[in-house]
């Protein structure tokens, strides 16, 4: 007995027997090791493992020694990159009060490679708030707290910085700086809005890799309210990088009033090149001129510092590769629209959204609203994502004027006075809940839908810019219905959800039940399954169980079957860090997608602009806020109606495909979906 538990200490690993419903991804995770060190150690188990069967797991990690995690006990666990305090309070099953009381290294901030150890039999301390200390409870904001204290939201978001990286927790202690709270200890730094890691590297004297290396948490991202170790006394000196050489960073340095110049917008400036004509950062370029963040008109008189660049060239250059990227990006898809634009003709677009332009201007408001209500970012990120889309459309010389509209619910109707003949308003994520006036408008006005429920009215067109999931579903059915094979639909439930629509297009689909792990019948598989015809199996579930269990044993049946696994929408496909493509490979997976996969340059490209200008990565909000205004805006300037390039002309840009077809003499729906199958030999390819 002694030697055979030496053996196995010695050899690092312990046999587990799998059970029924389980797979290597949860396994892992029980056990708090990688999928990769099992594959290592059990290189069958990459395409398939069995209940009753044994699977070797390692014990050790390298870095931290033995790891413990059950109901218990967690010890020696190592903080990941991008884990958070709330995701670890989840994980560990503990508040965030007990995982910092066991583990105080972590109260001022979480990092990468901490480590955490936990007894979940210790009893949680009941906590009274200190003086300058703050305990959330049920329905508290920050904006509110801030309020209750005299401070703003930054300074609470500063003082606080390792705590926020999620919403706020119920019991979560919070520290109430002093109004004029602003530095922290010797050696570190308090991130402030408008930093940059080039200013900062050369304030401390060190180069940007020595500042990320002694600040991993700023790798990806920095943020204000970030607290940096800043101490040098090495006395390394900054090296004189090409980086540094060609980026002189001149935005934070402190101007007074007579150090500004009124300055006249040219034609074809955009907001990018102007911020860097000026030598600063978006943000404090639109600090400097608020009014820049709604539009930049031709003719308007902004502040620019003294010493600006006086080089017109250098603005044009970074105009032109502005437009340079979008031709890229486009790669010829969109020349119908490209080679018909009118120049000479002002256009209108407006915005209907939660913000005025003054709200949207001002930093500190949009802080205040978006800690009121959390769902307002989205349209903030909505807009910075248009904003490119402007900045884009003004790069080619296109003609319009861009014009806030807040929402508000008191009103019916709202009346557009434009004096541009072609106009469009664009009214994103109004739900079925909200409020929005019935649109009315001197000259001719598109309305653009972005995931809102907006009924049209007589005299105004409706444009659905999202597909619908239902679009989704009817198209792939369609496909489906086309081939001459056999279709079953894989459902965990007694009915279905898609039953009725499956059934109004394919009369003679066949419908299986598996039980809540995934697994089938006895023989009832075997019964659907047709070996004389091409079988589509529609998976209708998003339980990611359910689909490695069923398509586990839809593999199995490869060397007798043809199959095909389907399914009807794109938001059931899981993360790639939960199941493997190599599945969808084999199964030669069919799926509706409403961004190409395939268009992976377009993507970056857009990843790299908006980074460049806002420092941080663009949610879906950005996507969807660039997509649909750049597509507007192109529209819009052609020598036709809008109504008439929606039924002619079909456009794609980074992240959507706008294919209109008129529902009915009000309303148009876009349908641009990439029906996709992946393919072993070619990686994925186009269906329709």
């Amino acid at each position: 007995m002694i030697s055979s538990q030496l053996l196995i200490a010695q050899e690092n690993y312990f046999d587990h027997t799998i059970q029924k419903g389980e797979n290597v991804y949860m396994i892992a995770r029980r056990y708090n090791v990688s999928p990769k060190a099992i594959f290592e150690l059990n290189p069958d188990s990459r395409d398939v493992i069995y209940a009753g069967r044994t699977l070797r797991i390692p014990t050790a990690n390298p870095s931290t020694g033995n790891t413990i995690i059950n109901d218990n006990q967690v010890r020696n666990y190592e903080v990941k990159r991008g884990e958070t305090k709330s995701g670890l309070s989840r994980r560990f099953g503990v508040s965030i009060a007990m995982l910092e009381q066991q583990n105080p290294h972590i109260v001022r901030m979480l990092q990468a490679g901490h480590i955490i150890n936990l007894d979940k039999t210790i009893t949680e301390e009941a906590r009274v708030a200190k003086a300058g200390e703050h305990i959330v409870i049920k329905g508290e904001t920050l904006w509110g707290i801030a309020r209750e204290n005299g401070i703003s939201v930054a300074q609470l978001e500063a003082a606080n910085a390792g705590r926020l990286s999620e919403f706020l927790q119920i019991g979560q202690t919070l520290t109430i700086p002093d109004k004029d709270y602003e530095v922290v200890d010797d050696g570190e730094y308090l991130v402030k809005r408008g930093d940059t890691k080039f200013r900062l590297a050369k304030q401390f004297n060190m180069t940007i890799a020595q500042l990320e290396e002694k600040n991993p948490h700023i790798k990806e991202l920095l943020m204000a309210g970030h607290i940096l170790d800043v101490d040098n006394s090495s006395g390394s000196t900054v090296a004189n990088s090409e980086e540094e050489s060609s980026n002189s960073d001149n935005s934070e340095n402190v101007l007074s009033e007579g150090d500004y110049n009124d300055y006249v917008i040219q034609p074809k400036e955009t907001l990018y090149g102007l911020a860097r004509k000026a030598g600063m950062t978006i943000e404090a370029f639109t600090t400097l001129n608020p009014k820049l963040l709604v539009s930049v008109n031709t003719g308007d008189v902004i502040k620019m510092p003294k010493n600006m660049s006086q080089t017109v060239e250098n603005t044009n250059v970074t105009d032109n590769n502005t437009q340079n990227t979008i031709e890229k990006t486009d790669n010829n898809k969109n020349q119908a629209l490209f080679d018909n634009l009118v120049t000479e003709t002002a256009n209108g677009i407006y915005f209907y959204t939660p913000f005025s332009s003054e709200e949207l201007s001002s930093p500190e408001e949009r802080d205040n609203m978006v800690g009121v209500n959390a769902d307002f970012q989205k349209y903030i990120d909505f807009f910075q994502g248009a904003q490119i889309a402007i900045d884009s459309a003004k790069a080619l010389n296109l003609n319009f004027d861009v014009t806030l509209i807040k929402k508000n619910i008191a009103r019916t109707q709202l009346a557009i006075e434009s004096p541009n003949k072609k106009n469009a308003i664009l009214v994103p994520f109004l739900d079925n809940a909200s409020h929005y006036p019935k649109f009315e408008s001197n000259e001719a006005l598109s309305v653009i839908g972005i995931e809102s429920n907006i009924n049209p009215n007589d005299s105004l067109k409706v444009y659905k810019s999202i597909p619908s999931e239902n679009f989704q579903k009817t198209k792939t059915l369609n496909y489906l219905a086309k081939q001459n094979a056999n279709v079953v639909v894989v459902s965990d439930l007694e009915e279905a959800r898609n039953k009725n629509l499956i059934l109004n297009i394919i009369p003679k689909a066949k419908f299986l039940k598996v039980d809540k792990a995934g697994f089938f019948q006895e023989d009832a598989l075997n019964k659907a399954l047709s070996k004389d015809q091409l079988n589509y199996i529609v998976l209708d579930s998003d339980k990611t169980i359910i689909l490695l269990n069923s398509t586990t044993a839809l593999m199995g049946k490869l060397s007798d079957h043809n199959i095909q696994l389907v399914m009807l929408k794109s938001s059931l496909l899981p993360n790639q860090n939960e199941v493997s493509d190599m599945r969808y490979r084999v199964l030669k997976l069919i799926f509706p997608a409403i961004t190409d996969p395939r268009n992976r340059k377009g993507v970056d490209d857009f990843i790299t602009n908006y980074e460049n200008i806002f420092d941080k990565k663009p949610s879906r909000f950005a996507e969807l806020g660039f997509d649909v205004t750049f597509d507007t805006l192109l529209r819009l300037s052609q020598n036709s109606s809008f109504e008439n390039t929606v039924n002619t002309i079909v456009s794609e840009h980074p992240h959507l495909k706008f294919d209109y077809q008129k529902i009915n003499d009000s309303s148009y729906s876009n349908s641009g979906i990439h029906l996709m199958q992946y393919n072993s030999n070619e990686g994925m390819i186009q269906l329709e």
